[in-house]
């Protein structure tokens, strides 16, 4: 499997690094413009190469990834050759297959993708709309895929992402209560950090369902449950999926946006 990525950000160095966990990974083609990512992973890696441009990529690989930001999708692929034998698989949130197609210009084979950073891990289940085997194939050796038919639910798996950095928030404000009963505020962060490394750990095992997990971390009438009850009440659960909607409800106008 030869790839070439049009777009040298995060997401692009966790698949590249990813890949080559084991020391063996396939070749792989990068583009140019983000120079320091690019030359970065080719010195780590001899089996990636940076490219001149991005028909160069194109060029060298039978199977395109498109990681660039939304807004960069028409000058990234403006002139571009695209052969019809070629794969692209878009990592780009809010552009649909359709609208993708027209901007290539070429009747090539596109699949969505929703790559999350635990594939540099080989930890990351990537979605994909619509199924295909080649795609399968590249992110089943980064941590699995799930195949989603509607576009519909990709949008709003796409939407879920978004939760990612308020998990992160909610880290920080619990680091910042404890830094405020007298802490060192460093002290503080190592230690949620460790709290939650540790039940990070236990999210791999799968064969346990999320609210089953949560049962497991409460005792009848004890810390967990009551801090959970106070704070996390019917309330405040409903408008995380208020939440939620809204910014599927963006996705999906995004999508159409882009469309035109």
């Amino acid at each position: 499997m030869t790839i070439g990525i049009i777009g040298t950000g995060s997401i692009a160095a966790d698949i590249v690094d990813g890949l080559h966990a084991d020391g063996d990974g396939p070749a792989i083609y990068l583009s140019p413009r983000n120079a320091r990512i690019a030359n970065d992973l080719a010195s780590r890696h001899p089996d990636v190469h940076v490219c001149a441009d991005n028909q160069s990529v194109v060029d060298a690989a039978p199977l395109i990834l498109l990681a660039v930001r939304p807004a960069d999708v028409r000058e990234a692929l403006a002139g571009l050759r695209v052969p019809g034998d070629r794969v692209v698989i878009s990592a780009v949130a809010g552009w649909s297959v359709e609208a993708l197609g027209t901007q290539l210009d070429a009747d090539v084979t596109i699949v969505r993708s929703i790559p999350l950073p635990a594939v540099r891990q080989r930890r990351g289940i990537t979605a994909l709309h619509p199924a295909h085997p080649i795609a399968e194939e590249l992110f089943d050796r980064l941590g699995g895929t799930l195949v989603v038919d509607e576009p519909t639910t990709f949008d709003a798996l796409s939407a879920a992402t978004a939760s990612i950095s308020s998990y992160l928030h909610y880290l920080d404000t619990v680091a910042d209560w404890i830094a405020g009963q007298g802490m060192d505020s460093r002290a503080a962060e190592g230690y949620v950090r460790s709290m939650f490394a540790g039940v990070s750990t236990s999210l791999a095992d799968r064969s346990t369902g999320l609210s089953e997990l949560g049962r497991a971390h409460e005792t009848p009438g004890g810390n967990n449950e009551a801090l959970r009850a106070r704070w996390f009440n019917a309330e405040n659960r409903a408008a995380l999926g208020e939440a939620l909607e809204h910014i599927r409800q963006r996705v999906a106008a995004s999508t159409s946006e882009w469309a035109r």
